[in-house]
């Protein structure tokens, strides 16, 4: 008698579990074939979710996947929970897959996305579109509350067929979108499968030119746009310029983006005079569009997606910046939510819509809030551009200056852990605590300011004598500039004050937050007259220095006693 196989024999069953790949392939080209914009390049739905053919695990841990995507997932859908839905299937397809760092997705979390669908505040009629749609989240979010706002089913149809526009570049996230828009109701009509930057040298799909692109997009006649764009090689400004192009004339953008983008674009001026020497791409973007705002995000904000990234999110109209026009600065570096072991940052008070609502109405109605919001010109009289503002001289009557008229600097060379304890040289590193080395580099009174260290960035340290600094820092040293002389020792604690502040306008990166030291030399900081550098250090610096001094004595002196208690 032959021996009958036992149920879960795993060669049956994964056999079993491919025939519900192709399965699940066939419902996708079914339910999706022919819904492609005719400005896209011919697209195989196929092809693009063959990646489903990669999970190879047994039938009964495959439907246990399938479980957990109708719980997680779909019945939320279902019980009227936005998601992005088909986003976070896909991360659990290529997780199970072992691919799960193959694609970039960062999906911009979903309070976000709200907030930011809220500021762009839709109208029925609007336009909405997204220039980089990835997954479609911002798009079924305006879908979504367009819809609630009428009744009428024809105008339902239109918002869905007509009143919705994305573009995407990547060919599976383009899928993801179209899926996404289906089960949401249809709405993939106007979703385009092509960079939305006109004469982008990388595009290699384009089926239509340039020029019938451009003259689609204002046939349209878009009123909003609101966008997540990718923040690496300066991206994220040619987005903005590409944006308002396509913007009808006071349409409104809705942008996050690294924090330092407009002033890393900014042009040179005289600043003596005022004059603009050389225009950069902020100054282009200011002369067709008004910055309303600016809210600075949470530094964790992309954490649980193995990022590290400072964003802000920006507020623009289509109409010409003037130089005295008001910008409110909205500080939410603390959004409320905590990172949760398994479960990522949440709102664990259940405090957020609460808050939605409190910054939707002080953006809405530009308020200014103590220790939160502040309105500020982004231009002084001399029409020099300063992205962060100017403060009103009513309030501070001190001048501001960038930190590159008070200060040259030079890069440190020495690894951190290069150390030799044997030497007698100050080795300053970006830590608190300074190191030793045989050699040095220096021999002169400096600020080492760090601007490598994710942990450290911003801490400086002030030296006067031999030193070597670490290639994670900037030495900074008197420029000798006689409109602004300069005591190093005040303003090595002056850039501590700051510290925070600096760090919210300044790190940048995607993964390992750093400064750049251009950034740094043309940020704005206070000059307080050399008199009151030099009375505030001969009186509260140097009397902090002796406390200091102090502390650390009386520290040692109390190891010794407790250690004495066993003698």
């Amino acid at each position: 008698m032959t021996k009958q196989a036992p149920e879960d024999f795993t060669g049956a069953k994964l056999l079993e579990a491919h025939l519900l790949n192709e399965a699940i392939i066939d419902a996708i080209d079914r339910q999706l074939n022919g819904k492609i914009n005719n400005l896209s390049k011919k697209y195989n739905w196929r092809d693009k979710f063959s990646f489903i053919k990669t999970i190879d695990y047994p039938l009964l841990s495959y439907q246990k996947m399938i479980k957990k995507i109708e719980d997680e997932i779909f019945i939320p859908f279902e019980n009227e929970e936005k998601q992005d839905i088909l986003a976070r299937a896909y991360k659990i397809f290529l997780a199970k897959a072992g691919k799960v760092d193959n694609k970039n997705i960062i999906l911009t979390p979903d309070h976000i996305k709200s907030l930011m669908v809220q500021l762009a505040r839709l109208s029925v009629d609007d336009v909405v579109c997204d220039t980089c749609m990835g997954t479609g989240g911002f798009l079924m979010e305006a879908m979504e509350e367009m819809i609630k706002m009428t009744n009428d089913p024809t105008k339902i149809t239109n918002i869905k067929e007509k009143q919705l526009i994305g573009f995407e570049i990547d060919s599976v996230l383009f899928a993801l979108a179209c899926s996404n828009m289906f089960l949401h109701g249809d709405g993939n009509t106007n979703l385009i499968y092509r960079s939305s930057l006109l004469g982008d040298s990388h595009e290699n799909i384009v089926n239509s030119s340039d020029r019938e692109l451009s003259d689609a997009m204002q046939n349209y006649k878009i009123t909003k746009i609101i966008i997540n764009p990718p923040y690496e090689n300066n991206k994220p400004i040619n987005f903005v310029i590409q944006a308002l192009e396509y913007l009808q004339k006071d349409g409104r953008l809705i942008i996050i983006m690294p924090t330092p983008t407009l002033t890393r674009n900014q042009g040179e001026y005289d600043h003596k005079t005022g004059e603009l020497i050389t225009e950069g791409l902020t100054e282009k973007v200011l002369g067709q569009a008004k910055l309303d705002f600016v809210i600075k995000c949470p530094e964790k904000l992309f954490t649980e997606q193995n990022r590290n990234v400072n964003t802000s999110i920006f507020g623009f109209t289509k109409t010409p910046h003037k130089h005295d026009d008001m910008v409110l600065f909205y500080d939410l570096s603390d959004d409320g939510f905590i990172s949760i072991q398994h479960k990522g940052r949440v709102d664990k008070n259940g405090k957020w819509k609460e808050r939605q609502d409190e910054i939707y109405q002080i953006i809405n109605n530009s308020k200014e809030v103590k220790g939160i919001s502040e309105k500020l010109k982004i231009y002084d009289d001399k029409g020099i551009l300063n992205c962060y503002g100017f403060k009103d001289k009513k309030v501070n009557h001190l001048p501001l200056v960038r930190i590159g008229d008070l200060f040259k600097y030079e890069k440190g060379t020495l690894a951190s852990d290069d150390a030799n304890e044997d030497g007698d040289v100050d080795f300053i590193t970006a830590s608190a605590e300074w190191k030793k080395h045989t050699s040095y580099t220096h021999d002169c009174e400096a600020i080492i300011f760090a601007v490598s260290a994710a942990g450290s960035l911003g801490r400086t340290h002030y030296v006067n004598g031999k030193f070597i600094a670490s290639n994670l820092c900037l030495i900074l040293s008197s420029k000798n500039n006689p409109d602004y002389p300069v005591d190093l020792q005040f303003y090595n604690y002056y850039f501590e004050s700051i510290r925070e502040k600096l760090r919210n306008d300044l790190a940048d990166g995607t993964s390992k937050l750093t400064i750049r030291p251009n950034d740094l030399m043309n940020y704005y900081i206070e000059y307080v007259p050399y008199e009151k550098q030099i009375k505030y250090r001969d009186t509260c610096i140097q009397q902090y220095v002796s406390l200091k001094k102090q502390l650390i004595q009386a520290e040692k002196e109390l190891k010794k006693k407790i250690l004495s208690l066993s003698e």
